[in-house]
C-alpha cells in the first residue's frame, strides 16, 4: 500500500491541481490591466538587453548594424500561446502590431554591446549638461544663477 494520499474535490485530484499549479504560476484575473508586451524576467536571458524594435524607417536595418537579433516564439514560451492564428508559434519572431499600421519586433542585443552603447550616450549626455551648466553662469558651478532679459 502506498504512503501518498489522493483526495478527490469536484472529479479532479489533488496531482491534477499540482500540475495546473506549475504549469500555470500566477493567475491573472481577465478584468485585470494587462501589459501586453511585457516579457517576464525568468524567460529574458541576463546575458542580453530587450527591446521592442518599431518596423519604422531604417530602425530595424539600424538595430542589425547595432548588434541586435529577432527573439523567437520558441525562446519564450509563454509568448506562442497568446494568439491563436499563429502560423508556426515555434519559429516565428515575436511582434506585435503597435498601431497605425507599425509592427514592433522584440529584439535582444549582447549585454556588452548594450552597456557599451549605454556608456558612450551618458558619456554625451555628462558633455552636454556640462556645457549647459557652463553657459548658465561661467563663474560658478552652474547649479545656481539668474536669467536676465533685456
Amino acid at each position: 500500500m502506498s504512503n501518498t494520499k489522493t483526495t478527490a474535490t469536484r472529479g479532479r485530484t489533488s496531482s491534477t491541481r499540482s500540475k495546473r499549479a506549475e504549469a500555470h504560476t500566477t493567475r491573472v484575473p481577465m478584468s485585470g490591466s494587462r501589459k501586453r508586451m511585457h516579457i517576464d524576467e525568468e524567460f529574458q536571458d541576463p546575458n542580453y538587453h530587450y527591446a521592442w524594435i518599431n518596423d519604422q524607417r531604417d530602425l530595424l536595418f539600424r538595430a542589425k548594424r547595432a548588434g541586435f537579433e529577432n527573439v523567437l516564439t520558441s525562446e519564450i514560451p509563454s509568448w506562442g500561446t497568446r494568439d491563436v492564428d499563429s502560423a508556426n508559434p515555434t519559429e516565428s519572431v515575436i511582434s506585435m502590431p503597435v498601431g497605425q499600421g507599425v509592427i514592433a519586433y522584440l529584439m535582444k542585443q549582447p549585454m556588452e554591446f548594450y552597456l557599451e552603447d549605454r556608456a558612450e550616450m551618458d558619456a554625451l549626455i555628462d558633455a552636454r549638461e556640462a556645457d549647459m551648466k557652463k553657459e548658465l553662469n561661467s563663474d560658478k558651478d552652474g547649479k545656481y544663477g539668474g536669467v536676465t532679459f533685456e
